[in-house]
């Protein structure tokens, strides 16, 4: 076992530092710890700790390298800068710095007696520190550098009390806390640490005092360099407090005489400022009063330039008075930033502009202005319709109808007719333009849809048959109520052809008319109308072109992008064609009964017309505008269906009742009709399709005959029978009666719609069944139904009834193959016509068996 004495491990609660002490902070004050306590810490620690004792300034007892931290392993450095454990982030814990268990002080018996003791040893430091620690109390320092400067007077070259301190203090890094600094602190010191455990409390405290008065002797040491140091400087310090009362005493009297001066200036001033005030108030007043003239003088120039507006607008100098008419309104809104005139007339003005628009003196000024430029606006409205109405004119006015019919149904478009010259563009846009500049265009365009409302009308009007003026002027009496006129419903009496009181006389004229006439008419007025119609179209799409173009290169305001749905006529020109279709559907009603009663081909003309007119409408509309011509034209279709299903009877029984049953000649082209007739089984013959071409060949044939076609022209040549197919018949007047109107019902379906198959089927059935019962009906006694010749020939008779029972194979193939073009219509049953041809083989049957020769006796 080693003899070596045993020390416990000292823990300060604070332990001195020497820059503390240099520093002034910890001087010699109740606050630095004695020796006494950290003893009494020792004694107290050595009771808890028996038996433990390690020298804790010794480098035996720490292990490993000084890598880690200078002062030794798990030290303070070592945690807080974390040179062990790198990658450790959270704080340290209580495992990595051990808590220090505190020990708890004792106090002693009589530990006042040992304070006031303590106190009273201690009162001349205590009074010594007070009085140096007062930097304001100059005598004591002044007393402490004399007297330090008469010790160095009288030992200029012995040691000072700095030089007693050893230098190791003075270091720039000192660590108390070191080892190796604590050593070299204690190192010429014995503390006789075997002493400081004993239980004699004397030898104690004269260990401890023996530490503390060195200690203390180098504190004071620094602290009187301090102090004296301190005082040298001390005196500019005090000079610099006086100097503080001096400014201060200066600145109460200069704040006194600053008042002085204020309210000495407060007077001066406030005559000065109100002086300059007045000045001021003149000033205004004088610019005020400049103003003022340069309005006067504003509104006299917008007086004179309104009276050249005025003397412009009479002598017709449209353009320069419109000019004008925008300087003065930019003059009245007092803008001189964009028109010329304005800033000629105002070029030498001092003052800006004054808008003028709300004096109600110039009220009327400005409605003049308003008004002229209406005007102006209206004149030129009326050459844009002028110039364009000329150019209407010239595509409608004379063209060759029959040309312009074939080209239409042949649907080829005369390219160079309807291309503008570009002199006509050019004056076109020059209008715009103007119109634009007045805010006028699209009252121009409005101006122009009524006044080719009414070209269109007139075209409808000259072409109307008239008499006289009066009853030119009475056209449209009849047809202006057909805006508002319903079609009568197909198969109804007709309500539309009765005369009208304020309308008769059109009405008549209509009905004087010839078929052909009245054709004519129609071709002329939808053919003119047609081409008024294409070119309002071409009108529109120049007219919206330029417009629009206009409009985008000049300044767009809100007004104008609202006008622009206003620029497109193209509801005018489709407002016109609904127009022309109402009244010349009126037109046609007004001949429903007449037309009712034409030949197949006159009505399939009248009928091609009207089609014609309404595709042509619907292809440059691009829309269906109106079903009123078409219902007109439906409801006259079904009522000429109607009036010839009865009157095709009363032809044939008449037709037979006045049978003589004698051969009849068969003219040629008659004998073609009927290969027609055999040829429609299967293809649509060229000369009935050709009808519905409107050249002026057709509907010419037979055109001396009347409407009713009762009166067929003479037949010439000498053959008197029909072959049909491979099979000859004796002809008879009622036999080429029947196949007329066979033919013409055959060719009335093939060109009308096949919604009206149906109708024209059942006529010819019903023509052939009725041919039957009649022709039976005037050899038949009615009484034992026994047949009698009664002077006819049954031969002949039977001849007919043979070849019309031919015929019935051919109606029913006929309609089979419409029925296959169709999806609607739907033939009759194959039995109708089984049963049909039944009755002609039994009337045949009887026929023979009434004229056959008796049997040979």
């Amino acid at each position: 076992m080693s003899n070596k004495p045993q020390i416990p491990s000292i823990k300060l609660d604070h332990e001195p530092n020497a820059t503390d002490d240099a520093s002034g902070r910890n001087s010699v004050s109740p606050s630095r710890p004695s020796m006494d306590s950290v003893i009494s810490r020792v004694t107290s620690n050595s009771t808890t700790f028996a038996g433990t004792y390690r020298n804790q300034f010794s480098m035996d007892s720490k292990s490993g390298s000084r890598d880690y931290s200078p002062l030794g392993n798990n030290s303070i450095y070592e945690v807080v800068m974390n040179t062990r454990r790198k990658d450790w982030l959270r704080p340290p814990t209580t495992i990595d710095i051990p808590p220090v268990s505190i020990s708890k002080n004792e106090i002693i018996e009589g530990w006042n007696k040992v304070v006031d003791d303590y106190v009273e040893e201690i009162g001349d430091e205590e009074a010594t520190f007070r009085s140096r620690n007062n930097i304001k109390n100059m005598n004591s320092l002044e007393q402490i550098k004399q007297l330090d400067d008469k010790s160095s007077e009288m030992t200029p070259s012995g040691p000072t009390i700095i030089d007693q301190i050893p230098e190791f203090y003075f270091e720039k890094v000192f660590q108390l806390d070191n080892e190796r600094t604590f050593n070299r602190v204690l190192e010429s010191i014995d503390l006789k640490f075997q002493d400081l455990v004993t239980e004699d409390k004397t030898s104690r405290d004269e260990s401890n005092l023996l530490l503390k008065d060195k200690v203390n002797n180098y504190l004071d040491g620094v602290e009187t360099l301090l102090v004296t140091d301190i005082s040298k400087s001390s005196h500019k310090f005090f000079g610099a407090l006086s100097d503080v009362e001096i400014i201060q005493d200066s600145i109460e009297k200069t704040i006194t005489e600053l008042e002085t001066l204020r309210k000495a200036l407060n007077v001066t001033m406030d005559t000065d400022i109100k002086k300059k005030i007045e000045n001021i108030k003149l000033i205004i007043k004088k610019k005020n009063v400049e103003k003022l003239e340069q309005g006067l003088l504003q509104v006299k120039l917008i007086t004179d330039k309104v009276a050249e507006c005025r003397e412009k607008f009479a002598n017709d100098q449209l353009q320069g008075c419109m000019q004008m008419i925008q300087s003065v309104n930019c003059l009245l809104k007092g803008d001189d930033s964009k028109d010329a005139n304005v800033q000629q007339w105002t070029e030498n003005w001092p003052f800006e502009l004054l808008n003028l628009r709300t004096v109600p003196g110039l009220i009327e000024i400005r409605e003049l202005l308003t008004n002229m430029k209406i005007e102006i606006g209206g004149k030129y409205s009326l050459q844009l319709s002028d110039l364009l109405l000329k150019d209407l004119k010239s595509a409608y006015e004379d063209i060759d109808v029959n040309a312009a019919i074939n080209k239409l149904q042949q649907g080829k478009t005369d390219k160079i007719r309807y291309q503008f010259p570009q002199e006509f563009e050019d004056s076109i846009k020059e209008l715009i333009t103007k119109l634009n500049d007045c805010e006028e265009l699209a009252s121009s365009f409005t101006l122009y849809q009524e006044k080719i409302t009414t070209e269109v009308k007139n075209i409808i009007k000259h072409h109307l048959p008239h008499e006289d003026l009066s009853a030119s002027q009475s056209t449209l009496s009849v047809v202006d109520r057909s805006q508002s006129a319903t079609p009568t419903p197909l198969g109804s009496s007709n309500n539309l052809a009765k005369p009208n009181t304020t309308g008769s006389k059109l009405s008549k004229l209509l009905k004087e008319q010839t078929p052909m006439e009245f054709q004519n008419m129609l071709q002329e007025i939808y053919i003119h109308c047609l081409c008024a119609i294409k070119r309002l179209y071409l009108h529109q799409k120049l007219l919206l072109d330029i417009s629009l173009r206009e409009i985008n290169t000049s300044n767009v305001s809100e007004n104008q992008h609202n006008m622009i749905s206003q620029l497109d006529i193209r509801t005018g020109v489709n407002e016109i064609i609904r127009i022309v279709q109402l009244r010349m559907g009126k037109v046609i009603a007004v001949r429903r009964e007449l037309t009712s009663t034409l030949r197949h081909d006159h009505f399939l003309r009248l009928y091609a017309i009207c089609i014609l007119f309404i595709q042509e409408c619907e292809a440059l509309s691009g829309e269906f505008l109106t079903k009123y011509l078409s219902d007109v034209l439906s409801s006259q279709i079904k009522h000429y269906i109607s009036i010839h299903d009865s009157k095709n009877v009363r032809i044939i029984q008449k037709k037979i009742e006045l049978e003589n049953w004698t051969p009849a000649i068969v003219s040629p082209h008659i004998q073609t009709d009927v290969n027609d007739i055999v040829s429609s089984v299967d293809i649509d013959p060229i000369d009935w399709t050709s009808i519905l071409l409107l050249t002026p060949q057709n509907g010419t044939e037979t055109d001396d005959v009347d409407g009713d076609g009762d009166t067929p022209a003479k037949p010439t040549g000498n053959r008197k029978s029909v072959v049909v197919g491979d099979k000859t018949f004796v002809a008879s007047e009622s036999l080429l009666q029947a196949i007329q109107l066979i033919r013409e019902l055959l060719i009335l379906s093939t060109n009308l719609p096949s919604i009206y198959l149906p109708y024209f089927e059942r006529m010819c059935f019903n023509m052939l069944k009725h041919f039957n019962n009649y022709a039976l009906s005037t050899i038949t006694n009615s009484q034992d139904q026994t047949i009698s010749a009664q002077g006819k020939n049954l031969s002949i008779m039977g001849e007919s009834i043979d070849c019309l029972a031919e015929f019935i194979d051919i109606v029913q193939r006929f309609y089979l193959r419409q029925s296959a073009n169709s999806k609607d219509f739907v033939p009759y049953d194959g039995k109708h016509y089984i049963q049909l041809a039944k009755n002609y083989d039994d009337a045949a049957e009887k026929i023979y068996l009434a004229h056959a020769p008796p049997p040979p006796v």
